[in-house]
């Protein structure tokens, strides 16, 4: 694997006001081009002292005005992040000198980096697998402590190193199968992969694809945060225990009924682990057409949800939005009282007898009950076992695992009925490979590159 062989510069640091700001230059003209900025005390023709900052004063090609005076940092090939000479000019902060700088390196021959380019040339220069190269946007995009440990552990290799564990014997019985292809008769049978051998190892595979496929849930809380959704009749106090629980006005409360009317979003830390509360509008049997539509936006969340807050004002404990939960196992429940500053105490204890947990968005009551149920729910020790794991994958991960699951339950099938024909269990298990391959970087194609990095910000 090999990247393209042209230099390519993009600013690398956050733009806006700031100390530092840093151009990348990668590539084979990485040295040249610096080295029309910076001259040649920053940067001598021979013997270039890798991974040693200088101070130069940065110059137009041009014409030779001063840009800007800052740090040289060359990083030499091939232990740099891309594999290739890379250089970075340190300048102040701000954005008129990193972008008069950017524009010096294009006049001296660069080229502008693309979204994710310098990563993806750590990929194609086998820097990175693709799984790790996804963990470095995953963690430049982390907003909490387990994404970002979880990204960590990932970019360190934790899925590569599983997902090699599962290619390793699968890879060994494809050349065993091919090989027994070039014989025949005698010499055939004696090449073959007995039976138990094979099914042995496709066992063996579907447990560990099994095992990692397991934390996919998990997973994905830990990528996206637990996803709950405050489901309830109008006046249910839905919007105040969104706020109450947020600590902060995010939604809007009035005693008219029908007061929210789409989805509002917004995120709790609690824990180490990240909920995204969503309020939503009333359920009830009619209302207009716009409150309908808001409705309709609430099964859906609810249907997607991870945990449900199911409210009920403790004066009227029946709730429409009952019949809305979804009936599937993976979503949790939570029966939530409200209002408990206007109820009796007898009132207060029949509910909690009932298994409600009881709350008051006006005084707090229950609220640190109420964090500790959704903690409870979220299952917050399995996120930080995943996240200390380095499985955390995404959705493309997960499909072609899940993909590679199916093909090999299928492939052992065909085995365990009848002696499947080399010829076909080699086919079978080499589409099972390029699934596999497709998780790490061992198999890719340009759409899949092209997929990947355009998550990726320009600099990185």
């Amino acid at each position: 694997m090999t990247a393209p062989h042209d230099t390519i510069v993009a600013v690398a640091t956050a733009a806006g006001e700031g100390g530092l700001a840093i151009v990348r230059l990668s590539g084979p003209g990485a040295l040249a081009v610096a080295r029309r900025l910076a001259g040649e005390r920053a940067l001598p023709r021979r013997d270039v002292p890798s991974h040693l900052a200088r101070a130069a004063t940065l110059r137009a090609p041009a014409d030779g005005e001063v840009l800007d005076r800052g740090l040289v940092l060359p990083m030499l090939a091939p232990r740099s992040y891309t594999g290739e000479d890379v250089v970075e000019l340190h300048c102040h902060g701000g954005v008129l000198c990193a972008r008069r700088v950017v524009r010096a390196c294009l006049d001296a021959g660069a080229r502008p980096a693309g979204p994710g380019e310098f990563t993806r040339r750590a990929f194609l220069n086998g820097r990175l697998s693709l799984d790790q190269a996804e963990a470095v946007a995953d963690l430049i995009h982390a907003e909490d402590e387990l994404a970002g440990r979880a990204a960590l552990r990932q970019l360190s290799g934790g899925l590569r190193r599983e997902v090699g564990a599962i290619e390793g014997p699968l890879l060994e019985l494809l050349a065993r199968l091919e090989g027994g292809l070039e014989f025949e008769g005698e010499d055939a049978a004696a090449a073959a992969v007995p039976r138990d051998r094979l099914l042995a190892v496709l066992d063996a595979a579907l447990a560990a694809l099994a095992a990692l496929l397991a934390d996919a849930d998990a997973a994905r809380r830990v990528r996206e945060g637990v996803h709950v959704v405050l489901l309830g009749a109008p006046n249910a106090g839905k919007s105040s225990l969104f706020n109450a629980l947020l600590a902060q006005e995010r939604a809007l409360v009035d005693a008219e009924p029908g007061t929210t009317r789409d989805v509002v979003a917004a995120r709790l830390r609690h824990g180490g682990v990240v909920f995204v509360l969503h309020d939503t509008a009333g359920l009830r049997p009619d209302g207009g057409r716009v409150e309908s539509l808001g409705m309709a936006r609430a099964r859906e969340a609810a249907a997607a949800a991870d945990v449900v807050l199911l409210l009920s004002d403790l004066a009227d404990l029946t709730n429409p939005g009952e019949g809305d939960v979804p009936a599937d196992a993976g979503v949790t429940v939570l029966r939530v009282a409200t209002k408990a500053d206007l109820a009796d105490a007898a009132r207060r204890a029949a509910a909690r007898e009932a298994g409600l947990v009881v709350t008051s968005a006006r005084d707090g009551t229950g609220l640190d009950e109420l964090r500790a149920a959704l903690l409870e729910a979220a299952d917050g020790g399995r996120l930080r076992e995943v996240a200390d794991l380095g499985h955390v994958f995404n959705e493309r991960h997960r499909h072609r695992l899940a993909a590679a699951r199916e093909e090999l339950a299928a492939l052992r099938g065909e085995v365990a009925l009848r002696d499947a024909p080399a010829e076909v269990a080699a086919g079978l298990l080499a589409g099972i490979l390029a699934e596999l391959g497709e998780v790490t970087g061992r198999v890719f194609s340009e759409h899949l590159l092209g997929e990947v990095f355009a998550r990726f910000c320009v600099g990185k």
